[in-house]
């Protein structure tokens, strides 16, 4: 509905219904306007540290696995990993608590290669609900090390 203004033709009631029918509009504007931005906001929010460490950490597995007839589920990746990362950032804001200086966290770092989960052995791929052994474990078990190690101290330092 498209309405044209020529002086002198509009009726009162034609100019009632023209300023309702733009208010109406301006109505679904605002209400539009108002759903959007705290979506777009909240889609802006910063991730956590262990949120980034773990996507960053998924995307360099990606990119490891590199194969043309398949792809990394980056999101799932960056899920588990999220998991996974949690317990070094909360281990390194409860050792920060507990008052250990930073030499005895840097011993507890360097502790962290007797983890079995970072040996190159217990890296492991899934598909299709079958486990596979990973294709560069090596390079792969460093990966998750050295994210272990970042989000270790991230929370030791209270980054959020």
């Amino acid at each position: 509905m498209t309405y044209s203004l020529i002086l002198g033709v509009i009726s009162p009631d034609n100019l009632y219904s023209l300023l309702f029918y733009m208010d109406e509009k301006m109505n679904i504007k605002s209400t539009a306007l108002t759903i959007l931005i705290p979506l777009l906001l909240t889609a802006c929010a910063p991730k956590t540290s262990v949120e980034r460490n773990a996507s960053h950490v998924a995307q360099q597995i990606a990119q490891l696995n590199f194969d043309p007839n398949m792809r990394s589920l980056t999101a799932d990746n960056t899920q588990r990993a999220t998991v996974f990362l949690k317990q070094f950032y909360d281990l390194g804001k409860k050792d920060h608590a507990q008052g250990i200086t930073p030499a005895q966290a840097q011993e507890r770092v360097n502790s962290f290669r007797s983890i079995d989960a970072f040996a190159a052995a217990s890296q492991r791929s899934t598909f299709v609900s079958h486990k596979y052994e990973a294709d560069q474990p090596r390079k792969q078990a460093e990966l998750m090390l050295n994210a272990a190690t970042t989000t270790y101290w991230d929370g030791y330092n209270g980054k959020p």
